[in-house]
């Protein structure tokens, strides 16, 4: 009855408070909204990139990039109370206006640490000779997102390079951990090789980047010396970030392997960031593409310290689709995958975790947000679509369910945010 109940509360969180029975395909449940929606975002920008924590007393933060028409974009931070109400107006992240940079692929990130300081990464332009470069940043707040501090630079390299798809985690003992895709040892792509051999639309050709990552032992106000972690990295996927109640650092990204195929690899730390196991292969999908595919691994980890990944694969072994598999050795080896559903999504999926069950959250090809709960048998979990509404992201708090994401509000796009109460949640479960 939990794992029903978290599931089917997130799945009415993104009906986005509309009263209304929601007609899926036959394999999916119907469930008839509830809760209450309010938009986050406002004024003409194209808002998107949502990213949602939550604090141990309720609260709940939001963070996005609103997008000008004149090509510069800032990072936009809210709060809402734990009943789900906003409080006060959005304010800029970046001190500097219009620095900022984001795309679907790569959005902000934000994580509340355990004394309640709320940390976002983001990244920024940087003028090069390319037109094209980016600078990892990190901001703080140590009062509850009223300000934020001067952002500190997480990447040392000199030269402007990109650096992106990053991931932001905070262990128990208030180390934070940022792990990005670099390209300062990255030649450029032959513009021989421009046309790109797409075999499925929507997949980006580029060098492939590296993985590094680096910790701060101070509340961010000070970044460890940049460390590569890998090699030959698929460029346009994020990677991932957890940390386990022993304080262990877990490092995921999809790894380009001989012959073009496109694994998901996993990496650990016990000793805060400083060296990394082996990289493991989850999964041997038999994924082979000349090129990227905007999809990156999700992980989280359950208060038993059991490690969970989730990714999408098209490859030959087996159906097309969101896959998941577990460990329970420190990430040294991974059960057999589960097939949560089938078919194509869009982006990077995302896992909800309240500390003893997980739920697998992704957008499909067709922009609908679709869920499903994330169990140890071998069998197919059933998956619930809402159309309507894309780039989800959702957090549990002690009193209720909390989602953000983008629709469209006329021309443009705006970020919303649902809360629903548990009773509530109970009394439309079905």
């Amino acid at each position: 009855m939990r794992i029903v109940l978290i599931l089917s509360s997130l799945v009415v969180l993104f009906v986005a408070g509309c009263r209304h029975q929601v007609k899926n395909d036959s394999e999916n449940r119907q469930l008839e909204g509830v809760g209450q929606s309010i938009r986050v975002s406002s004024g003409d920008a194209d808002a998107a990139e949502p990213a949602i924590a939550s604090s141990p007393d309720g609260n709940v933060y939001v963070v996005w990039v609103d997008h000008s028409q004149d090509g510069k974009a800032d990072v936009m931070f809210a709060q809402c109370s734990s009943r789900g109400e906003l409080q006060g107006k959005a304010i800029r992240v970046n001190p500097q206006p219009g620095v900022a940079t984001a795309w679907r692929g790569d959005p902000p990130t934000i994580v509340v640490a355990p004394d309640q300081t709320i940390f976002i990464s983001w990244t920024a332009k940087v003028e090069s000779e390319t037109g094209h470069a980016t600078d990892i940043y990190l901001s703080s707040s140590r009062d509850q997102g009223h300000t934020f501090s001067e952002p500190v630079r997480v990447n040392d390299d000199k030269k402007p390079a990109v650096h992106g798809m990053h991931s932001l985690a905070v262990a128990k003992d208030g180390h934070i951990y940022v792990a990005w895709l670099d390209e300062r040892n990255i030649a450029p792509l032959p513009a021989v090789d421009t046309k790109m051999k797409q075999g499925t639309s929507g997949h980006h050709m580029e060098s492939n980047r590296e993985v590094f990552i680096a910790s701060s032992a101070d509340n961010g106000r000070t970044f460890s010396p940049n460390k590569r972690v890998a090699e030959n990295v698929c460029p346009c996927c994020k990677t991932a970030l957890a940390t386990a109640p022993d304080g262990r650092v877990y490092l995921s990204w999809r790894q380009v392997l001989p012959g073009n195929f496109r694994h998901i690899a996993v990496a650990s730390s016990t000793d805060q960031g400083r060296t990394f196991t082996e990289p493991k292969i989850v999964s041997d999908d038999q994924w082979m593409l000349a090129g990227c595919p905007v999809s990156g691994p999700s992980m989280s980890v359950l208060g038993d310290g059991s490690l969970h990944v989730l990714w999408y694969s098209a490859g030959k072994n087996g159906e097309t689709g969101l896959y998941s598999s577990h460990s329970q050795d420190g990430g040294n080896s991974f059960g057999p995958r589960m097939l949560v559903a089938k078919g194509e999504i869009r982006g990077t999926p995302v896992l909800a975790n309240d500390g003893k069950h997980l739920a697998a959250v992704w957008e499909s090809s067709a922009g609908k947000i679709s869920m499903a709960p994330l169990e140890s048998s071998a069998a197919r979990s059933p998956a619930f679509t809402i159309v309507a509404g894309g780039l989800p992201a959702a957090v549990e708090t002690p009193t209720s369910l909390f989602a953000a994401y983008i629709a469209k509000v006329g021309s443009t796009q705006a970020i919303w945010i649902t809360t629903t109460a548990r009773d509530e949640l109970q009394a439309n479960v079905r």
